[in-house]
């Protein structure tokens, strides 16, 4: 993975997107992360969201080895680095400092990976924005946007 490109953390709900829907704006963030515009990471913990949700939402099983091959496409496409779920101290951290700004506290680890990530990223993609909101970015100085928004930037010319 080249560093110098620009990172983007995704939220397992954006990977989610896009093995389920092809034309999706996260399945057009993920062409881009393809052709090397910016690289892209996510933790251990939302693969296994994401893992999850196939299984729950797939009962065929043909149609789940379909799913799960556009998955694999998936990860080798765009070299999606898996990074390790941060320590217990890591997001009990978090959790002190985010907790009355996130609210939610499933997806405190999830941001306590995001924030150790080295280097930071450029920007925090989340479809649930009630959860990763402007006042969570605000605290941890990482624009956080959902995939129609992180378009919107970029079609405004404004990166």
């Amino acid at each position: 993975m080249t560093r110098a490109t620009p990172l983007l953390f995704v939220d397992s709900n954006v990977l989610i997107e896009d093995v389920f829907i092809p034309l999706s704006a996260a399945a057009i963030i993920m062409d881009l992360v393809a052709s090397g515009s910016f690289n892209v990471a996510t933790c251990a913990l939302s693969i296994a969201d994401v893992e999850r949700a196939m299984l729950t939402k797939v009962l065929d099983t043909t149609e789940l080895d379909f799913v799960i091959q556009i998955w694999e496409k998936l990860r080798a496409h765009i070299r999606l680095e898996v990074l390790p779920n941060p320590s217990l101290d890591e997001v009990k951290q978090t959790y002190d400092k985010y907790i009355g700004v996130m609210r939610h506290k499933a997806d405190i680890p999830i941001l306590a990976s995001a924030l150790n990530c080295i280097p930071t990223p450029f920007m925090i993609l989340s479809a649930n924005r009630e959860h990763f909101n402007d006042m969570v970015a605000a605290r941890c100085g990482i624009k956080i946007v959902s995939c129609h928004e992180f378009l919107e930037i970029l079609s405004s010319g404004s990166l």
